[in-house]
């Protein structure tokens, strides 16, 4: 084995060309060239994005605090988007035949692990015995503090009304986070305000209006983890439980299997979907045991109409500004329980899941046909067996899960390396119409782990200067859905090219062009009533970007078109450059510039902007305007980092920006983000 090892390390020494060039990627661009690729998968949904940031600040962590290799588990590289479950395996494979790694720039020996994946993930990753001092300092205790300011300019209506709804509270919102962990335990608190919400008066007389706090504690004999406070849950592939953020019908074609730890500590923002109380992982020689219990007060809308308090649902943002979304808290108490026994073996697992929630206080939906099969009553419970292997070049993994009501759910996926450069994978999903759990996220094209049923084909393709990814997804809705009066059936596919002609120690260039298309029904207004038609968008993308040693940039265009019937057809339109430059080790900056002209929401262009460490920002191009921001950071010292975010939007055809209490009166809109990060 040792002269197998020893071939393998002279092997790469005669790579030695290659080697400047991975040292060179910047640290600085490795988060969110990984965030980029992600397009508008999460559609710009607010509670998607407080998931990411949880996500993004993982990424950030093993920027800062690089990933032992020696000692990396299948769910820790899960957290790298370019990774698929293929490469996580064969890592895993490499390691457990030929030992420890030695050296970084062993991981070209792996099979389907390609130089352009490598320089991703050389930032985020090191090997102790390389880095004996940084792994000494990585079992120190480490304490980390935020502090975030946020304001928008001018004053929306809400905050200028005097009388009837408003918001009652400052447009100021406000972010502190404490952080501590090593290599046994770690421990957090939150505590954030909300733009609008109230600060110590009205209906808060507690300050912030969210607090949050766990602590977890790692690796105490058998017991693995223990969690107490706000935690989350992840069993299978999400058919009865997946609480984290997880990529669906990205760029990353291959990102289809599910794979995390079971019970993560709750370090976000978000306010709604996740537990609270306490969650226990054990470990005894091939088995594993999880149990958690929780009690939590979920937000909800209710009614009273027949004398009897009901939720007609969830409030999913979290906003507390006004009166009537103060109503929201306190509605119900939701208690939660349950547990999970896996077998792990050399190729796989299999393992069962079961979940139990009870509600204080009753759902009942409204009486709309798309709600004919929704949960209704205060008890739930969803059991489920999942299970993943691998064989050879093949991997098998999915989840069949049932839920009161004997009601089905099944999930099956296959993944292939049909060479050193191609990569394959097939999935196909059943989501009974009337199927339901109440943290389910399963792979879907609807957005819910119901009413659905779905095939998807994907493929990889890496060469040395030339990815390709890509994949076509087809899928039918049984029965209607919210703004689709009847069953309906729909397709995404999408193609991504990447070209590097520029792989040197101090620069490299990459070239990318995207198109995906999307065709899903939805009602217009006819004669005889509301009607299901088919919707068509395009959506198209080309950039190039250039980064040198010390700076970089980049350029992007967006070219979206969306139709439904011969008289619906829109087009938009948008374009950005960006620059940025790391001056020495104390000072970086970046800005952008972008023009859009997108007439239709329809056509509506989703765009990952850089934006203060910790936060992710996906908004999206409307209208015909201008938008720039600039981003500053400044590191006066190794524990104090200060940084400082300017955008502003100017309309060229809007005299008034948004609507109801976000209402603006004027052509354009300001943002400013002050950050300061302690550590110590």
């Amino acid at each position: 084995m040792s002269s197998l090892r020893s071939a393998i390390v002279h092997c790469m020494a005669i790579l030695l060309w290659v080697v400047p060039a991975l040292a060179q990627q910047q640290s600085d661009n490795a988060v969110p060239s990984a965030l980029e690729v992600l397009n508008d998968a999460t559609n710009g949904s607010e509670e998607i994005g407080e998931q990411a940031e949880e996500w993004v600040s993982e990424l950030e962590y093993y920027l800062q605090h690089p990933l032992d290799l020696n000692r990396a588990t299948a769910e820790q590289l899960s957290v790298f988007p370019f990774l698929n479950s293929l490469q996580i395996q064969a890592f895993l494979n490499y390691r457990k035949l030929l030992g420890a790694f030695t050296s970084v720039y062993e991981l070209q020996a792996i099979p389907g692990w390609d130089l352009a994946t490598i320089r991703k993930i050389m930032p985020f990753v090191r090997v102790q015995e390389q880095h004996a001092a940084i792994s000494v300092a990585s079992r120190m205790p480490i304490f980390q503090a935020i502090s975030r300011y946020q304001r928008a300019f001018p004053k929306s209506w809400g905050y200028v009304k005097t009388t009837g709804s408003r918001y009652l509270g400052s447009p100021d919102a406000w972010l502190i986070k404490c952080q501590s962990w090593g290599d046994r335990y770690r421990a957090g608190f939150i505590a954030e305000k909300d733009a609008g919400e109230p600060w110590f008066r009205s209906f808060n007389s507690k300050g912030f209006d969210h607090y949050g706090a766990y602590l977890e504690l790692r690796k105490q004999g058998i017991l693995e983890r223990i969690t107490v406070g706000d935690y989350e849950i992840n069993f299978g592939q999400g058919l009865v439980s997946w609480q984290s953020f997880s990529l669906n019908h990205s760029a990353y074609a291959l990102q289809i299997e599910k794979n995390a730890e079971p019970i993560r500590a709750h370090s976000g923002t978000a306010e709604n979907g996740y537990y609270r109380g306490i969650a226990a992982q054990l470990r005894e020689g091939d088995w594993q045991q999880v149990v958690f219990f929780s009690y939590t007060s979920p937000g909800a809308y209710w009614d009273s109409a027949d004398g009897h308090r009901v939720i007609t649902s969830w409030d999913q943002n979290g906003y507390h500004r006004t009166l009537t979304e103060s109503t929201h808290r306190g509605v119900t108490q939701l208690f939660a329980g349950g547990a999970r026994l896996g077998y792990y073996f050399s190729a796989g697992h299999v393992g069962f899941n079961a979940v139990y929630h009870r509600l204080t206080v009753p759902v009942q939906k409204s009486q709309k046909t798309y709600n004919q099969f929704a949960f209704s009553g205060n008890v739930l419970y969803n059991i489920s067996v999942d299970y993943a292997f691998s064989i050879s070049n093949q991997h098998f993994f999915g989840e069949a899960a049932w839920c009161a009501g004997n009601r089905l759910a099944f999930l099956q996926g296959w993944m292939m390396q049909l060479s050193q450069t191609v990569d394959v994978g097939l999935l196909f999903r059943h989501y009974d119409k009337a199927y339901r759990a109440f943290y389910a996220n399963g792979f879907s094209a609807g957005g819910e782990t119901a009413n659905e049923t779905g095939g998807y084909l994907a493929t990889e393709m890496h060469w040395p200067r030339w990815q390709v990814y890509a994949y076509a997804d087809v899928y039918h809705f049984p029965w209607w859905r919210y703004q689709i009066s009847g069953p309906s059936r729909g397709t995404e596919d999408l193609l991504r090219i990447s070209y590097q002609p520029i792989n040197a120690p101090s620069s490299s260039a990459t070239i990318m062009l995207q198109v995906r298309y999307r065709q899903q029904a939805k009602d217009v207004k006819t004669n005889n009533g509301q009607l299901p038609l088919p919707t068509q968008l395009w959506q198209t993308q080309f950039g190039w970007q250039w980064e040198r040693s010390s700076w970089w940039w980049a350029c992007r265009g967006f070219y979206h078109v969306f139709r439904q019937t011969d008289s619906l057809y829109r087009q938009g339109v948008a374009i950005y450059g960006e620059w940025g430059q790391q001056v020495k080790n104390r000072f970086s900056w970046n800005t952008r510039l972008a023009w859009f002209n997108v007439p239709s929401y329809e056509a509506r262009i989703y765009t990952y902007e850089r934006s203060v460490l910790y936060q992710y920002s996906y908004p999206f191009y409307y209208h015909n305007g201008w938008r720039v921001y600039l981003n500053l950071r400044y590191r006066p010292s190794r524990h104090l980092s200060v940084e400082l975010r300017w955008a502003s939007t100017w309309y060229l055809d809007q005299q008034q920006i948004g609507t109801g209490l976000d209402q603006i009166d004027g052509s354009s809109k300001h943002q400013l983000i002050a950050q300061i990060i302690w550590k110590w």
